[in-house]
């Protein structure tokens, strides 16, 4: 896993620019939110976006 990036999480609180990984992938948050299983970051593309860092 890239430094600064942790493993996506359920239930977790989100805020604008936390980083998570996901399958492998890192992700930069853009809304802040409470995590579920709708909102990981490969579907829900108004919520994260890839990260290039």
């Amino acid at each position: 896993m890239a430094a600064g990036f942790s493993a996506w999480k359920v239930n977790r609180q989100y805020a604008v620019n936390d980083r998570a990984a996901y399958l492998g992938k890192q992700y930069r948050c853009l809304v802040a939110h409470t995590s579920n299983s709708a909102s990981n970051p490969k579907t829900a593309v108004k919520v994260w976006r890839k990260d290039t860092d």
